[in-house]
């Protein structure tokens, strides 16, 4: 569809990432953060750091409870948020390689939010997962959980009209609307009144970064993966590129399991 319109790879990309923000929020949104490679016409292959960021006021013992480690508060609540990245990602990659407007690219994620979808057996299972933690939350339970509280059934459909309006927000006054206008001060003001760190003024100093990607070669590929602002993640490229460099000489189909 975003070809159709005249867009290219890297508009049909962030098209996806709003969407998969409606229908798949347990792994995408405008909440997170996101990482981009992008490879141009001319061949170069550029990456863009959209990864969240701690709040300034963040701090090495805000998840202590009573002198002890709680790794609850990194997970859920007001605590676990940090300054959300992937909007900005997705608007520094489109004002130097799409074709598109953020726009046109939101307003069809915006049409599915407000329309609602139609709840598969996975998205069922993974709110059923959470609902203990849904529950805590009054304004999540009530999109995300039934009258009594428990998941939608499957082929329920959900509507997210909050999101609906966010998106539309964004469309039409641009990522100002989320991290220095109305948004970010309604953010500050739910974080002041939760106990969380996140405030306006850590949402207005982020910026996506561009970053060049870890480049290495396995065999007759050239491989490219993403260089990690914070230590290592699941992706981590450069295990990636040290597990290839060591397996050139083994035939590693042969390996089975034993070769992943």
């Amino acid at each position: 569809e975003v070809r159709k319109v005249g867009g290219n790879a890297g508009d049909a990309a962030v098209a996806a990432g709003v969407t998969l923000g409606v229908v798949d929020g347990f792994n995408s949104g405008i909440g997170g953060g996101c990482f981009l490679l992008i490879r141009t016409p001319r061949g170069e292959i550029v990456g863009i750091d959209g990864r969240e960021a701690a709040p300034a006021t963040a701090h090495q013992d805000m998840y202590l409870k009573n002198g002890e480690a709680d790794p609850s508060l990194s997970q859920s609540g007001p605590l676990a948020i940090a300054v959300p990245g992937a909007l900005a990602a997705y608007e520094l990659a489109l004002s130097r390689f799409g074709k598109r407007s953020l726009n046109t690219l939101i307003m069809p994620a915006a049409r599915i939010a407000e329309n609602g979808f139609l709840i598969d057996e996975g998205f069922h299972s993974r709110v059923r997962g959470v609902v203990e933690r849904l529950r805590e939350f009054s304004e999540a339970a009530d999109i995300f959980l039934d009258g009594q509280h428990r998941a939608h059934p499957v082929g329920h459909r959900l509507v997210q009209s909050d999101l609906a309006k966010t998106y539309r927000s964004i469309g039409d006054k641009g990522v100002e609307f989320f991290y220095r206008g109305p948004f970010a001060d309604s953010v500050e003001l739910w974080m002041k009144r939760s106990g969380g760190k996140l405030m306006a003024q850590d949402l207005a100093a982020y910026r996506a970064i561009p970053r060049p990607p870890i480049r290495s070669r396995y065999r007759q590929y050239d491989l490219a993966g993403f260089q990690f602002r914070w230590g290592s993640c699941r992706s981590d490229p450069q295990h990636s590129a040290t597990f290839f460099t060591q397996g050139k000489g083994h035939d590693l189909c042969r390996l089975g399991s034993l070769g992943g």
